[in-house]
């Protein structure tokens, strides 16, 4: 290896500082060297890659000594200092990242416990010729292992709580050199663990069950690939590991417009939509922890395995700078099934320009019921954290009441003519609106207006599945110049609450006294609030947002305006209306999220949801959509379901882990 020596003359002397690759004299006779004093010598003895634990940019590890025996080389009883030197900017050009992948089996592993680290890198000079040194950064002891995999235990005097951060330094055959950290917290039983990715800036927490291939993406890539392990769900139930793919990674934005979390979101939609063959429709898109969330059904020309179509999603939105190319991509099972019709998830944290991370989940449809709670796991906003963050446990007790709370609706139906078709449809999906309601033991009550009058349809606020179903459809004979917004402000208008007049809804009892309020606005066309206001609508500062009434929006996407971003606003969500056949998932998932802002049992820390276990009279259990718990990310509650509802005065413990310190979004 040839090392980089630059001399540096001692002051008081007239020969000049050089550097070069051999060292040699430049501009002094024979006779200055003989009379020169001893120099002092650099040596650069490795470069330091892009994305280091120590040198954001890149840099090199440096040794400084004197030439006491004059033979233009530092040698080694000459080094009296080695330090890093990072670059100050990505101006300075750095070896690309050696480092693609970096991951935990167990993130949380119990006193006594062990778990596996794996890491994934390629040599910069295309060579294989890759060493691997791994140590525990806390007590800065080094390990044996030279391998990519190593395995560790943790410590029986351990306490739980305790983070341990371990070290991996990756040096390729140019002498390249690449260092990345993983912190580990001591966990106990009592909370699910969690698979951890350790990114340049962030750790990724994954759902227990889900397997991360130990050969990892390399190239352009920073983050984790991941499928349905053998713990995801049953087995009995499951057709293949690879019923499910996805992958987390940390990637620049797509677009240099991008200043927030829901700007770089519709940016990665759109480039997924715009792919020849795709079909992609919004079941529902909201904000959670400050990260744009969504759920929708995406629809292929051609049969697709979930392994090459996330492979085909991972070149389109998951590559680290967009321009690079990516190697070791995994290949389909033999088991695989080829499917038209997926669920995917996509959650987009956006830090800065070169700082967002995007986690994307994808599910076979004819099996997402099945890995509901993984997928929701790994996107819903709540499981990224930076590499400082430490993670705390906490138990919230609450005492069960025998119901799930008091929940009303306002339901705003466009009556426009050319609404015929979503009415229909709607009306057909208020069965499954009040099924998920009703299994959550919810006292409800629904009322529906016009977007054209506060007039209240039919009997007014109800319960019963037919009369709903029957207001749901006003018929096509309204006016052409609809207003969600403005007929829903003026029926919830309370003179109890400051304002000039009561709305119908308020006239009529609603919301009843310590019942939340949801509204739900269905319309093809842009809200014209100032068509009937004497001023625009305030999306910021309005009724919904001042009472806490989240609102969700089944729109035309192709139409932004205030219904999208009230819905935002409040915590409430979008879904498109386009597709019909969609309507009985975006009503599930609305009574979902609404049932969850009635929830009884609101939690203290926002969790990393994944690691959440519930027991009630000290029994487990678990969760599950339809007859167990959900968490709903949202209102940052835990919603029963079916039998599993409390009964009046069972003690119910939900214990989880949490980011303690958060990186600010």
């Amino acid at each position: 290896m040839m090392i980089e020596v630059h001399r540096r003359v001692l002051t008081g002397h007239r020969c000049l500082a050089v550097a070069a690759a051999t060292v040699f004299m430049v501009g002094c006779s024979s006779d200055d060297d003989a009379e020169a004093p001893p120099a002092e010598l650099t040596a650069t003895i490795a470069t330091i890659a892009q994305e280091d634990a120590r040198c954001d940019f890149g840099g090199a590890i440096v040794r400084r000594g004197t030439d006491t025996n004059r033979n233009g080389t530092l040698d080694t009883d000459e080094v009296e200092a080695e330090e890093v030197v990072c670059n100050d900017s990505a101006a300075d050009a750095a070896p690309a990242a050696l480092i693609s992948s970096l991951v935990a089996g167990d993130a949380m592993p119990g006193p006594g416990e062990s778990t596996t680290l794996t890491v994934t890198a390629v040599d910069s000079a295309g060579g294989t010729a890759v060493t691997y040194a791994w140590s525990n950064a806390t007590t800065e002891t080094a390990f044996a292992e030279t391998s990519n995999v190593l395995t560790i235990e943790i410590p029986e005097s351990a306490t739980v709580g305790d983070e341990i951060t371990y070290r991996v330094t990756v040096t390729d055959s140019a002498q390249v050199q690449q260092i990345r950290d993983i912190t580990l917290t001591v966990g106990e039983p009592a909370t699910a663990p969690v698979t951890t990715a350790s990114t340049t800036n962030h750790q990724i927490f994954l759902p227990e069950g889900l397997e991360a291939p130990t050969e990892q993406p390399t190239g352009d890539f920073d983050g984790v690939v991941f499928f349905a392990g053998e713990g995801s769900v049953e087995s009995r139930k499951r057709r293949s590991l690879r019923d499910l793919a996805g992958f987390g990674a940390q990637r620049r934005a797509l677009s240099q417009a991008s200043s927030q979390s829901q700007d770089e979101f519709d940016q990665m939609r759109n480039a997924i939509s715009s792919e020849a063959g795709y079909t992609l429709t919004n079941i529902s898109t909201a904000l959670t922890n400050a990260c744009a969330v969504g759920r929708f059904s995406l629809e292929l020309d051609a049969g697709t395995t979930p392994t090459d179509l996330v492979k085909a999603l991972l070149e389109l939105v998951g590559r680290s700078t967009g321009e690079g190319t990516l190697g070791n991509l995994p290949e389909s099972l033999e088991d695989e099934l080829a499917a038209l019709l997926y669920e995917m998830r996509l959650s987009v944290c956006y830090f800065s320009q070169e700082d967002v991370v995007v986690l994307l989940s994808l599910v076979i449809d004819d099996v997402a019921d099945l890995y509901e709670n993984v997928s929701r796991g790994v996107t819903d906003g709540t499981n990224v954290g930076d590499t400082q963050s430490t993670r705390e446990q906490q138990t919230d007790q609450f005492t069960g009441t025998g119901s799930g709370g008091q929940a009303d609706f306002l339901f705003v139906i466009d009556n426009s003519g050319s609404m015929g078709n979503e009415q229909e449809a709607l009306s057909q999906a208020a069965a499954e609106f009040i099924n998920v309601i009703t299994s959550s033991g919810l006292d409800f009550q629904i009322g529906t207006i016009t977007t054209d009058s506060q007039t209240l349809q039919g009997q007014g606020y109800t319960n019963d599945t037919n009369q709903f179903a029957a207001d749901a459809s006003p018929g096509t004979g309204g006016s052409g110049t609809e207003s969600g917004v403005y007929f829903a402000e003026r029926s919830l208008l309370s003179t109890a609450l400051g304002d000039a007049e009561d709305g119908s809804s308020t006239t009529a009892g609603y919301p009843r006294a310590g019942a939340s309020l949801s509204v739900v606005i269905m319309s093809d066309e842009p809200d014209q609030y100032s068509r009937y206001a004497s001023s625009t609508f305030d999306v910021q500062n309005n009724l919904f947002v001042d009472r806490s009434y989240p609102v969700y929006a089944i729109i035309n996407e192709g139409s932004p305006g205030d219904y999208d971003d009230l819905a935002l606003a409040t915590g409430g969500s979008t879904a498109s209306i386009a597709d019909t056949s969609q309507f009985p998932p975006i009503m599930n998932e609305i009574a979902r999220n609404a049932g969850g802002a009635a929830s009884l049992f609101q939690l203290s820390e926002e969790p990393i949801s994944s690691t959440i276990v519930v027991e009630v009279d000290g029994t487990r259990v678990q969760a599950d959509g339809m007859d167990g718990w959900q968490y709903v990310a949202g209102s940052n509650s835990i919603v029963f379901r079916g039998s599993a509802v409390p009964a009046s005065g069972a003690v119910i413990d939900v214990t989880y882990q949490y980011i303690a310190e958060a990186e600010a979004r």
